[in-house]
């Protein structure tokens, strides 16, 4: 399996986010392109990414093949990255070879992990609040929750969706709309709220800061579903299962 991408920093940015989250897993490549899902030890957070053959400049697989990952390893490698610089993927006997050129070639090997491929479904919820917002805005509202709270509780009603955060003596209210120009888009079925672990969302920052936008959803009590886009059609999802006092 040999696989190349134009641009090194998205996957500095993707990986960033799975590596606070995924200790290990295992990437897939198929005609489809390359993909990976996995819960988190605790199975309060599901990863799922997916990103399509045509985005990569080569994309070399026969048939279907994996890899297993030590994702504190593959972060180490991928965080030496650069905007300018393509990456390379590539499968050598039991060893990940990772290289990067634009600045003359940087070649990394790190080992391959032999890990079960466990075929997860995808999660079916019936979501009752959809909203696309910035990234910048994305990443400005959870920081300033983690800034009071241990947890994040996302509020909607019809033209207005809240991040909110109340620790023992500060509380945080952070309203976003599209009449305020911080919202791309919301659509609210039923007026709902959740709860969750607020360390959870900032475990995605990084993979924010590289994205286009982000997609988030969500519904009473129930997981959410938070998604960001990247050049080439890539989508990195995080589902997270709601705090329950």
């Amino acid at each position: 399996m040999k696989l190349k991408f134009r641009n090194a920093k998205t996957w500095t940015y993707i990986v960033g986010s799975i590596r606070e989250i995924l200790d290990e897993g295992v990437f897939i490549a198929n005609d489809e392109g390359l993909s990976l899902r996995a819960l988190d030890t605790s199975r309060v957070v599901m990863v799922d990414l997916f990103y399509p053959r045509e985005a990569f400049d080569e994309f070399a697989v026969s048939g279907e093949e994996s890899f297993g990952v030590s994702f504190d390893a593959l972060g180490k490698v991928l965080a030496r990255g650069l905007k300018d610089e393509a990456l390379g993927i590539e499968t050598q006997g039991n060893s990940l070879v990772i290289s990067f050129e634009g600045h003359g070639v940087r070649q990394f090997k790190i080992p391959q992990i032999s890990l079960t491929v466990e075929r997860l479904p995808e999660p079916k919820i019936s979501f009752t609040v959809f909203a696309k917002l910035p990234n910048a805005v994305f990443i400005d509202a959870v920081r300033a929750v983690e800034e009071v709270a241990d947890s994040i509780t996302l509020s909607a009603e019809e033209n207005r969706l809240h991040f909110i955060g109340s620790g023992d003596i500060e509380k945080v209210l952070i309203e976003l709309s599209v009449e305020h120009q911080n919202l791309l888009d919301l659509k609210v079925d039923s007026p709902d709220k959740a709860t969750y672990s607020v360390e959870y969302f900032d475990d995605m920052l990084k993979a924010a800061r590289g994205a286009d936008q982000v997609t988030l959803q969500y519904a009473q009590d129930a997981p959410a579903r938070v998604q960001f886009d990247f050049e080439g059609g890539g989508r990195l999802t995080f589902y997270v299962s709601p705090r329950v006092e």
